[in-house]
């Protein structure tokens, strides 16, 4: 990668077929040996974080570099890094969307928020260091980590810094040797990464849901929780809820969202010993044909219990539906309040 100056250029024209693509919206065999870029992430992310949020922005890039995806067409994607959106504001920075190998992102009550922005070996975190000063920020720390802070109130009437940095980003952190940048919870965020704190890797919380992938080094987009937000969301009364989500148990153990370009789309919901996975299968089966019509989910769904979980798998071209479906708590993913 050339200078964060030098190459706007090539950004620029690169900026509109990425806002078109990014900015829109079998049994489960999969063995963890940390060699996956998503298990590589867990290993910067708070122990206590209950749920986690991976995109791969590389194997994104690349898939569409390969004409799997057009510009302005149903199959535009539903995923994207948090600096997607920014992409044509962050031109003239010293790092963009353009840089990022992957993201992760990780939020829990003890955790707030931490993302984790693992950039591509061309990085020069030399010059983002410089242009992030230029754009105002202050700086500290040492050459191992180091600190970029700014006031809210220094953001111009545009909502960024400098002209060119999102507004939300006004606390980072760059670890060149791990080529990283942090921001969120930084402290947080930076016990982590120099293995003062303990991270999701250690503690082992969501490798059974990884597990569930087909192929967890083919995932191109993650989303995991240990604690469902279940009950639709608030959107209905008590007694809607147990109408509407007859037959349907709560998953204690879990929840996610499993992306595949190759093997397709897997909803995950894990048990544990009060519950019967055949039972919730059975449930979700007759639910999804039913009643998620009426929500406006309309996704052919192969439903089948797994062991301890209840798998729900689709194309990967409705990967949109599905990520939808995950935020509204709707579809594979609906389910009673917890006990």
């Amino acid at each position: 990668m050339m200078g964060p100056m030098t190459h706007a250029f090539g950004r620029q024209a690169a900026a509109v077929a990425t806002l078109s693509l990014l900015a829109s919206g079998l049994s489960g065999c999969g063995l963890l040996d940390g060699s996956s870029r998503v298990e590589e992430a867990l290993e910067y992310l708070p122990q206590d974080s209950a749920t986690v949020t991976f995109v791969d922005r590389t194997a994104i890039a690349e898939r569409i570099s390969e004409g799997d995806s057009t510009p302005g067409t149903g199959d535009d994607e539903a995923y994207g890094t948090e600096l997607t959106r920014w992409v044509a504001v962050m031109q003239e920075a010293g790092f963009s969307d353009f840089d990022v190998e992957w993201e992760a992102s990780a939020t829990g009550a003890d955790v707030g928020l931490v993302r984790v922005w693992k950039l591509t070996d061309e990085a020069d975190f030399g010059a983002i260091a410089d242009d992030l000063v230029d754009a105002g920020y202050d700086r500290s720390g040492s050459a191992d980590v180091e600190r970029f802070d700014i006031e809210l109130s220094s953001a111009d009437a545009s909502g960024t810094y400098g002209g060119r940095y999102p507004a939300f980003l006004s606390s980072l952190a760059l670890v060149p040797d791990e080529r990283l940048v942090l921001s969120g919870s930084v402290d947080l965020a930076v016990d982590v990464a120099t293995d003062d704190e303990d991270s999701l890797a250690d503690a082992g919380s969501f490798d059974e849901l990884l597990g569930l992938a087909a192929d967890d080094d083919a995932l191109e987009y993650a989303v995991l929780t240990l604690e469902p937000s279940c009950g639709a969301g608030g959107r209905m009364s008590s007694e809607q809820v147990a109408q509407q989500l007859e037959g349907l148990a709560y998953p204690d153990r879990g929840m996610a969202l499993l992306a595949d370009p190759d093997e397709g789309l897997r909803a995950v919901r894990l048990f544990g010993e009060e519950d019967d996975p055949e039972s919730d299968a059975e449930g979700l089966d007759a639910y999804l044909s039913d009643r998620a019509p009426a929500t406006g989910f309309d996704v052919d769904l192969d439903v089948r219990a797994d062991g301890d979980a209840v798998v729900a798998e689709a194309d990967f071209d409705d990967r949109r539906q599905l990520v939808r479906a995950w935020s509204r708590v709707e579809g594979p993913f609906a389910c009673p309040p917890g006990r």
